[in-house]
């Protein structure tokens, strides 16, 4: 993945790759309805996923590439706090990341749109 997108991107992380591609395409389906940008984002062949990533993730991932707002966020968020055992990591285009799973989207239900809307104060950033 080119690291100079403009955009937001999602990671779903999983050890599975084959589940990990299915919800991130259920994903992008809920959120191409609101963000006409928002592609995804499949790591090259041999492409060392993660590396360079603090607490990236080592399994095999695929994520989307998108333009954010407080809809998609919003949209994220409810798509993660239906299933807690699921982990997505965000990244903003300014390279910070948040972690987080499904069980701490259902417990603050802003976190991830509270995430995207920050300009880079790393008050409320976590990775």
């Amino acid at each position: 993945m080119p690291e100079n997108h403009t955009g937001y991107r999602i990671t779903v992380v999983d050890e599975d790759p084959l589940r990990a591609r299915k919800e991130t395409r259920e994903l992008l389906t809920t959120l191409g309805e609101v963000d006409s940008t928002a592609r995804l984002d499949v790591p090259e062949p041999g492409s060392p996923v993660g590396a360079g990533d603090k607490g990236g993730p080592s399994a095999e991932t695929v994520g989307l590439l998108l333009s954010a707002g407080s809809f998609v966020a919003a949209l994220v968020q409810v798509w993660l706090a239906r299933v807690p055992q699921r982990a997505i990591v965000v990244k903003r285009p300014d390279g910070t990341t948040l972690h987080i799973t499904g069980k701490e989207a259902r417990e603050d239900d802003t976190l991830i749109e509270r995430f995207l809307a920050d300009d880079g104060d790393d008050s409320t950033t976590a990775g």
